[in-house]
Formats: C-alpha cells, structure tokens, sequence
C-alpha cells in the first residue's frame, strides 16, 4: 500500500475511533463515503480469491479515507500540517541544503592571502572525509544482514525522526485548546503512524546527508571561480615534513584523475613542485590551472559518488512508500466499516492447541474474546483436542486458512522445558511449514492457573513475575514472542485494553513453506 493512502485510512480511523458522536465526522458522512467507495470499486472477476479481495479491502478503504480526508481538511487545517510530515521535512531539507552551500563557500574564502594550498585543507580534507563515509557506508552495507528494529535509524539520518516528532507534537498541542477530540485523534493518529513513517523518513535524512555533501563541495568550487575572476589566486604548497619528492606523490594521488579529465598535466619532476612552494611571501604558481583540477577532482570524488548515493536513497524511498504493509490492526477496523459487504476482510480463523493442561472454560472464552478484539468481531476460534505432556512428537495439525492462526495454549504454572514445550512449538512450525497456506504461529500462555493457585499467599506473588521472564527467555530462544494473560478475566470486550490487543497481534509470527 502506498504511504498516502495507509496514512489517510490511519487518520481517518483515529478520528472515528475518538469521535463516536460525529462531532468532527458526521455518522452520516461516514455511510455515505462507505456507500460512494463501494460504488466506485464493485467486484471484478476473481474477487473470490483472497489476494483479489484484500487488495479490494484497501482500495475501497482508500477511496473512502480519501473523501472522509477531505472533509477533514478543510474544516481543520491543521490536519494537513500534523500529517503530511514527511513532505514538511523536505522543506526543512532545502534549509540544510542552503547552509552546506554556504559552508563550502566560507571553505573558499578561509585563506585570507587569497593563495590556494593545493595538498591541504580544505580539498584535501573534504575528499578525505568522504572517503572516510563511503568505507563506513560499505562496512554498514556488508552488516545489513543482522536485523535492525523499525526505528534504529544511524545518526546522522535520524533528525528528520526527532524533527518530525517534536513538530507532530506540537501541532497536536495547539489542537488540544481549540478541540479535544480532534486533538486526541490526531495524537493517536501520531502513536499510529510513527513507527510506520520512521524508516521513510531515515531515508529522507540519508538522501538529505548525501545532497548537503556534494552541495558544500559545489560551494567550495563556486567561491574558487567567482573570486578567481576578480583576484589573482596563486597556488602552491608548505610543509615541515614532506619533501618535493613525497608532495609529488601526493598530487599524482589527489589530482590523477582529474589532470586525466581535464588533460591539464600535474609538475614531473622535483623542480617542478619545488618552484611551487611557498617561501616567505614568494613562491606558487598561476591557480587557473589547479582550481579547474581542484573542481575536477571534487566533481570525481564527492559530487558524482554522492549524487548517486542520493539516487539510491530516493529510489529506496519510492519503493519503501509504495510498498507498506497494512498494520493488523486495521482488520477490525475494516471488518467494522465495511460489515456485511464483499469487500470486508476474510475473518479470521484461529485453532487453539492447548498442550499439558486443560484449560478452564472462562479461560477459552477470555481467549476468544481477546481474539475477538484483537482481529474484529467475525474472528472464529476452533479448540483442537489438547496435547499431552509428553506427546510432543504426535502432534498432527492439518493446513489453517490462508492468514489464519495456529495458537499453541500453554499455562504459566508450567515450568518450561526445551524437550516437551520446545519440541510443541518446532513441531508446530514444522507443520505450518509443510502446509501449502502462509498461516502465523500465536504462543499464547494462559496466567490464571498459577494467578489462582498464589492468590491466597500475598507473599508468593514475586514467583509470577520470576515465571513470565522465564517464559520470554524461553520463547525468544525459540523465535517467539508469548502473550502472557490472565484469560479468565477477560470476560468482555471492554476488559481488553488496545495495548493488549496490540500486544497479541505484535505475538503472532508469519510461518510459510
């Protein structure tokens, strides 16, 4: 899904989700962007097929975010300016852009005896410095492999992130004191949006860095010209270590591939570069030809290598934007919108294999209604016969639905044990992966056995906490992630906090053949 579109259905659904009286959307402008979307999208050919019918579940969500969207807009301007962070940043971006062309021409200008020193600051430093980022850039590349969180973003990519979470928040702010619910919606739409936008907006910062560094490199030649017009620059060199020999060696390094772009050619001999040196007030040469030589080899080995990092990252942007994938926590919010239609998500179908214990019927029914939260109200739960200890290698589970989960229930007055509960879940990733259908492998463990059995013993109450680590440690060293809940409390849907319906939605791990 495009960026646009996920962050429209997003806002659109936190406005609604705060304003259950229609003060900022009427219900009836809601049912009638329902009405016009489905309209304007009926089913084709093949939207029995479940590809054909999610991409159709966005699409009308889409169309209709984006009539809902302009409503918005145009009563509240200041929606446009929370959301549309990303685009806010490139207009921070030209500012930065501005500045590194500036440092370069201050670079120009540094040597107030208006001679050029050709194997020092500031070219020699400027190439150096970049050299010295494209070795990290190549290093970080060959560590790409291990994985990185959404928002772990290098330095010096991440102020537009801490830019645009400051600006976010304080439009939000100046919201809240002219209007409560919209405030609270757009402060939701934030939490939302914010892990979605973080890797966007990493990558605007890296275009932005690459853009900044060929800018000063432009700035430094800009000022050489512009002031060789009206001065006479003289060009040479000093050192207290270098000899005429070793100096030479450092030019035919520096400017070679620019002396073979331009054809200008560099001093052969030890004369040649001693006539150059700088003795007292004397010594140089004419610069014409050495600041055609300095652009040269700024163009080769700063502007060129950074105007094609720059290309890499907008084009690393374009397919990022274009290619998100719709949080799960937008399903029960499809389901609800678009009710009985052909164009609602598939439910949900969830299989519950509980293993070693068998667990209370307000335990299964806490279960299905968390389900019910977590992946809207249609979510159907299958309970599959219980496993016993010890019979981990019979466990047999035939193909789910495509999307659907398989939940493995295990209790917390468990000890886990890599041999009987590592062998359940291996098993249960072993048999999604045979199937043909892509399904994901929920760990749920289920807290009100041992809740019940410490409750009466204040003192034992450490020993739950002591358990659930114990259980993370394990599940992480399988791959997982556990949802730890007490189930029997969970008798309404109004006992499921979004947390905790997010929690079991972040558990559930894709398995494919």
């Amino acid at each position: 899904m495009h960026a646009d579109a996920l962050r429209r259905i997003l806002l659109v659904r936190s406005v609604e989700d705060q304003d259950a009286d229609g003060a900022v959307l009427t219900l009836a402008e809601r049912d009638a962007a329902t009405r016009d979307a489905l309209r304007a999208d009926p089913a084709g050919e093949g939207a029995n097929s479940t590809a054909e019918r999610e991409a159709r579940t966005w699409r009308v969500l889409d169309r209709r975010a984006r009539e809902l969207y302009g409503r918005l807009v145009q009563r509240h301007p200041v929606i446009a300016r929370t959301v549309m962070l990303e685009s806010r940043a490139s207009q921070a971006a030209l500012l930065v852009l501005l500045v590194a062309f500036a440092f370069g021409l201050v670079l120009s200008v540094i040597d107030s005896r208006v001679r050029i020193e050709i194997v020092a600051f500031p070219l020699l430093g400027l190439v150096l410095w970049n050299v010295a980022v494209y070795v990290l850039l190549a290093l970080a590349t060959l560590r790409r492999a291990r994985p990185r969180a959404p928002g772990d973003a290098a330095g010096w990519a991440a102020w537009p992130l801490r830019w645009g979470w400051r600006r976010a928040a304080g439009l939000v702010r100046q919201a809240s004191f002219y209007h409560r619910p919209l405030a609270a919606a757009l402060r939701r739409f934030s939490e939302d949006w914010w892990p979605i936008a973080q890797p966007l907006l990493a990558l605007q910062g890296k275009r932005v860095f690459h853009l900044a560094a060929a800018a000063v490199a432009f700035g430094l030649v800009a000022g050489l010209y512009v002031r060789g017009i009206a001065l006479e620059y003289r060009a040479g060199w000093e050192s207290t270590f270098l000899t005429p020999t070793q100096v030479r060696g450092v030019l035919n390094v520096l400017y070679a591939p620019a002396s073979a772009l331009t054809g200008i050619l560099l001093p052969t001999d030890a004369a040649a570069i001693e006539a150059l040196r700088w003795r007292g007030g004397s010594g140089g040469g004419p610069a014409a030809g050495w600041i055609h030589l300095i652009a040269a080899t700024a163009l080769l080995f700063v502007v060129v290598p950074r105007l094609l990092l720059a290309a890499w990252s907008s084009l690393a942007l374009l397919r990022a934007s274009r290619g998100l994938a719709p949080p799960e926590s937008l399903l029960p919010y499809a389901r609800a919108v678009l009710g009985t239609s052909d164009a609602a998500p598939a439910p949900v179908s969830a299989r519950v294999t509980p293993y070693a214990y068998q667990p209370a019927t307000a335990s299964l029914a806490g279960l299905n209604t968390l389900l019910q939260v977590a992946y809207g109200a249609g979510a159907r739960m299958e309970l599959a016969e219980a496993v016993a200890y010890g019979s981990e290698n019979a466990l047999r589970l035939p193909a789910v639905d495509q999307g659907g989960l398989e939940v493995v229930l295990f209790t917390l007055a468990a000890t886990p044990e890599p041999e009987n509960h590592g062998a359940i879940l291996v098993a249960a990733r072993d048999a999604l992966t045979r199937a043909r259908s892509v399904a994901r492998l929920l760990v749920v463990v289920d807290e009100s056995p041992f809740v019940a059995h410490l409750r009466d013993d204040p003192s034992l109450a450490p020993r739950i906490e002591e358990r659930r680590v114990a259980w993370r440690e394990f599940a992480a060293r399988h791959a997982c992630e556990p949802c730890i809940v007490d189930l029997a409390v969970l008798n309404r849907a109004e006992q499921v906090s979004p947390e905790l319906a997010s929690r079991l939605r972040a558990s559930a791990r894709t398995v494919a053949a």
